[in-house]
């Protein structure tokens, strides 16, 4: 398979109903970590010390396929190594929800969408909430303008979506409410606008310009404040861009392995 728009390959599914219904978001840091470690394994995790907190043998299995798909899913080995360095590095722990939620959006095609169609444009457009109304709205349109897919979502499948979806946002802290959700304000520090850069690479392996990448929006940081910022990081050495006014071109120039050391050293 092309790299180029990886997941645009994937079918839909609705790992986002398994997903959003984990207790909270720490579970999954755990659950990749535990990938990473030699001495433990994600079905250790769940099965053997049931970490997740999961009364029957179906529930976990369901919740260890749905980890491993939204989370444990590698374009390459180049993506493995980056989110490997950031799990078992310096990385701020207050950050690292931009990470599952960059890492969601590459393996989760679904997630990718309402994500880019639905939150970012709420997000960029000023309001302050955003309702499960917005979300139910939108993949009923999707549903009618993709009638090629078959997908066959009852309402209450449409239901369970919109609900698990802020659920999962709330819990990385990007919304918060109990009902109706209101934005949090998220601030994507100068590193994590450096590895920013690498997702979006492996997003679309073929394009160096950022500004036409289709992962940008989830940077939380909008095309005219990403130029003035991606100027200062190259000028540390971080990776090399050039600006005609039109094209934002980047190259990166460390190894996905070793980011995050050069980062954080």
């Amino acid at each position: 398979m092309s790299e180029q728009n990886h997941h645009k390959q994937h079918e839909y599914d609705t790992s986002i109903n398994v997903i959003g219904g984990l207790k909270d978001s720490h579970v999954i840091y755990k659950a990749i970590e535990s990938f990473f470690d030699e001495a433990d394994s994600l079905d250790e995790l769940i099965s053997v010390r049931n970490e997740f907190n999961l009364r029957t043998e179906r529930s976990r299995s369901r919740v260890e396929r749905a980890v491993k798909a939204s989370f444990l899913n590698f374009i390459n080995q180049d993506h493995q190594d980056l989110v490997e360095s950031i799990f078992l590095g310096d990385t701020p722990s207050t950050e690292i929800n931009l990470i599952l939620f960059w890492q969601f959006a590459l393996a989760n095609r679904l997630f990718f969408d309402i994500s880019t169609h639905v939150f970012m444009k709420q997000y960029f457009s000023g309001r302050t909430q955003l309702s499960k109304d917005d979300i139910i709205a939108y993949l009923k349109e999707f549903l009618v303008q993709n009638k090629q897919l078959e997908l066959k979502w009852s309402e209450s499948t449409i239901n369970t979506l919109s609900t698990k979806y802020l659920n999962f946002m709330a819990k990385i802290d990007f919304l918060e409410g109990k009902r109706t959700k209101s934005f949090k304000h998220i601030k994507t520090s100068a590193e994590f606008l450096v590895i920013f850069l690498y997702f979006s690479k492996l997003f679309d392996s073929n394009s160096h310009n950022i500004l036409k990448n289709e992962l940008l929006p989830l940077s939380f940081v909008t095309s005219e404040d990403m130029v003035d910022r991606l100027k200062k990081l190259s000028a540390k050495g971080f990776f090399n861009m050039t600006f005609n006014g039109v094209d934002l071109n980047i190259e990166l120039i460390h190894s996905y392995k070793g980011i995050c050391d050069v980062l954080y050293k």
